[in-house]
């Protein structure tokens, strides 16, 4: 093989690689918004990957001075080479400007203008140490493909980052042993970039707590998010605060529960309750869960819904 085309197999395999990754412009980004010559307020963003080079962008800026009214804008954006192009209207104004080298700037035409820094997105809980006595339902060491002794479905992978992945299409899978009342419950995973998803069809899985209480897992980075997103308690009650980091981030559940309690004839005499800490921030506290059939007992569940999602660092403690 000649030099020339040495170089162009190694350019289509740069290409491809880098097509498997989440782009550097998606994230969480923090600066300052310039209303005016005088006034200066606090601001953040999301840059969120859309698919085929589009980017959607939220812009929230909120003063210190309660007398100071706050600034929402939610512009779009084109991929042009190691750039973004922010091109939009939004809050009755034009919006101008780029995203690049981890520095996002907009300007409206009326001079009102965002310089923002992208910044690290991380859960303070990744990698949080078991307890004495914790019961360890997946090991992890950095490097090394953890032991799935525990689990029921042999189809789900052990991966060499520690972690292991569900197996799309090839169901859901459980802990062989079952628990009742959990005082924690911590979980981590991974989420892929899936920038043509919309909805439930974005990175999609759920950890359930005895097999039958449902904590969603989801791309919902970015999003106005309801109940069906992540860290939402499907069809109940929706987190209150989106904490969701960007995918290909690990994230992090920390989970209390506290069983139904049933009389001699299996009738419902308290109501099972889930406190939800996601990413390091309490976003359900004793949230009651009714339904119409309860358990007191039963495995952890983390769900197939057609998906590789990978998850690490499992452990729980018994007890209230």
């Amino acid at each position: 093989m000649n030099r020339s085309v040495s170089l162009k197999c190694l350019v289509v395999l740069v290409c491809m690689v880098n097509s498997l990754w989440a782009k550097p412009f998606m994230g969480r980004y923090k600066g300052t918004f310039y209303p005016d010559n005088k006034v200066t307020m606090d601001a953040t963003a999301t840059v969120v990957d859309e698919g085929d080079g589009d980017y959607r962008i939220n812009i929230h800026a909120i003063s210190d001075d309660p007398t100071l009214e706050s600034a929402h804008i939610e512009i779009m954006g084109r991929e042009f080479g190691p750039q973004v192009h922010l091109s939009s209207r939004a809050g009755g104004y034009d919006w101008r400007g780029e995203i690049q080298n981890g520095r996002l700037a907009a300007r409206s035409h009326y001079g009102q203008h965002f310089e923002l820094e992208k910044i690290e997105s991380k859960s303070p809980r990744a990698g949080a140490k078991p307890p004495e006595g914790a019961v360890i339902l997946l090991p992890y060491k950095a490097g090394t493909k953890p032991d799935l002794s525990g689990w029921t479905n042999s189809e789900w992978k052990a991966r060499d980052n520690g972690s292991m992945e569900s197996a799309k299409g090839k169901g859901a899978n459980k802990t062989k042993r079952e628990f009742s009342d959990i005082k924690q419950l911590h979980v981590e995973f991974k989420l892929p970039l899936e920038p043509h998803g919309r909805g439930q069809h974005r990175a999609n899985s759920g950890v359930y707590v005895i097999d039958a209480y449902e904590v969603q897992v989801l791309d919902s980075f970015g999003l106005v998010h309801t109940s069906g997103d992540c860290g939402g308690l499907y069809g109940l009650a929706r987190a209150k605060i989106n904490v969701c980091l960007p995918p290909q981030t690990w994230q992090t559940y920390d989970i209390t529960f506290r069983a139904p309690r049933l009389d001699d004839n299996g009738n419902v005499k308290e109501l099972p309750q889930i406190t939800v800490i996601f990413n390091g921030v309490k976003i359900h506290d004793r949230q009651e869960i009714p339904k119409r059939r309860h358990r007191t007992r039963g495995p952890i569940q983390l769900q197939d819904h057609g998906h590789n999602i990978q998850f690490r660092n499992i452990w729980l403690v018994e007890g209230q």
